[in-house]
């Protein structure tokens, strides 16, 4: 019987592959630097994570959740708030529920539980609309500037944040049909799938 606790290559993979999401959705949210286009963020974050994702060796119970914990946890590092490591305890928990459900096997259920974990990025967000007076006064602190934060805030009204929630999904889950795609097209082209 197949080992199913996680060893040092495991661990590794975890890492590794942390490092390229965060990578990937650092890149997407980069448009993010134009204040118009601050909506489309979640979006084309999760559309270019999205293919990384899907090609994380996955297999083992724990991987999601400590992958999603070390993101929030470079998240934090990088700036954001500690509510994306509440956000993060609880798409990571939703992401390894959904893995298990589909036995860590199957397509479907690795590209909804990615898309659903995906929601730890909410709490980056959490601050814009439930403590936007300060969060506006930590932007300009920070030298965005006046201009462009009220830039960023008629952008992201108070009834947008589930919008921003659900277009990030979105952008995971096509992101991760990507990477099944690549996956597929690749190994039929090695001979291991048809």
């Amino acid at each position: 019987m197949k080992d199913k606790r996680l060893n040092v290559r495991d661990l590794v993979n975890i890492g590794l592959f942390s490092i390229l999401i965060f990578i990937t959705t650092f890149i997407g949210g980069m448009i993010g630097f134009v204040p118009n286009l601050i909506p489309a963020t979640t979006f084309v974050a999760g559309l270019v994570s999205g293919p990384v994702y899907y090609s994380t060796k996955i297999k083992k119970v724990g991987m999601v959740f400590i992958t999603t914990i070390i993101l929030c946890l470079v998240f934090m590092a990088t700036g954001h708030g500690i509510w994306i490591l509440l956000t993060g305890i609880v798409g990571g928990v939703l992401g390894e529920l959904i893995l298990k459900k589909g036995q860590y096997k199957s397509a479907k259920s690795a590209r909804m539980a990615f898309t659903i974990q995906s929601i730890y990025t909410v709490g980056n967000w959490l601050p814009v609309y439930f403590a936007r007076d300060s969060y506006i006064k930590q932007m300009i602190d920070m030298g965005y500037g006046e201009e462009f934060t009220q830039k960023m805030m008629r952008v992201l009204p108070d009834w947008s944040l589930i919008p921003l929630v659900l277009f990030g999904m979105l952008g995971t889950f096509i992101g991760c049909t990507v990477g099944i795609k690549i996956l597929k097209k690749h190994f039929a082209k090695e001979g291991v799938a048809k």
